[in-house]
């Protein structure tokens, strides 16, 4: 069995996805998808996609960690604020 998947229909297929995201996924700056062409075509090797997507997972998983950190500083600043009176 080929550690690889050919064709954009064939890798969008194996991640779940839309032909289209996975052209973006493969052309986008920071992190592109793993995939690369042999002869005219688009290949994509299957090691390569389990590691990409732990990174993404990985990735994923910290954000909400850093926004909660955040929630909490910002939480402590407010609470340094002086109460504000309603004046009516």
């Amino acid at each position: 069995m080929s550690n690889y998947v050919e064709t954009w229909k064939s890798i969008a297929h194996a991640l779940g996805r839309s032909e289209r995201w996975c052209r973006y996924m493969a052309q986008r700056e920071g992190d592109p998808l793993p995939v690369f062409k042999v002869g005219g075509i688009v290949r994509l090797n299957m090691h390569d996609l389990e590691e990409w997507l732990g990174h993404q997972r990985t990735r994923t998983l910290a954000r909400p960690v850093a926004e909660a950190l955040g929630a909490i500083a910002a939480a402590a600043d407010r609470s340094m604020m002086p109460a504000l009176k309603l004046i009516a």
